[in-house]
């Protein structure tokens, strides 16, 4: 069995990813990218529940050995004696994965941000520039320039 670690950051990385092309295409709130990780890394926990469920623990166990809990983050491929003999690979690889998503979602978001001229601070001041400019360098080639 993987350890609990590796499916949380496993969930949560599957989660950001699948959501990044929602943070390039809408600008999304500041508080979205954390909730993202903690739905998406219980969400690849939810498959251990029958460790900590005071009812249902053959059912829930069952379902956790059955192939039916790769829905959830891969679990079951995860819980594999191939990946279980490979401790601490299973580890730093999903350490890997969730910052290589984390990194990946927070491009997008930065990327949406800037394209926008409504995250500037002062979308009127750069109307203005935008349209002044022009006019300054038209005045300063026909004076001659400042020398």
């Amino acid at each position: 069995m993987a350890p609990a670690i590796v499916h949380f950051l496993v969930g949560a990385a599957l989660v950001l990813l699948l959501l990044t092309p929602l943070a390039l295409r809408y600008r999304l709130p500041t508080w979205l990218p954390l909730w993202l990780v903690a739905v998406g890394g219980l969400w690849g926990l939810f498959p251990d529940i029958h460790h900590i469920a005071p009812v249902y623990e053959t059912e829930l166990y069952a379902f956790h050995n059955s192939q039916w809990a790769d829905l959830f983050a891969f679990h079951y491929t995860l819980d594999r004696p191939a990946v279980r003999a490979r401790y601490n690979e299973s580890i730093f690889w999903s350490i890997v994965l969730f910052l290589a998503a984390s990194t990946t979602f927070t491009v997008a978001t930065a990327a949406k941000a800037r394209s926008t001229v409504d995250e500037t601070p002062a979308p009127h001041l750069v109307a203005l520039a935008t349209a002044t400019i022009p006019a300054l360098l038209v005045v300063v080639a026909t004076v001659g320039g400042p020398f």
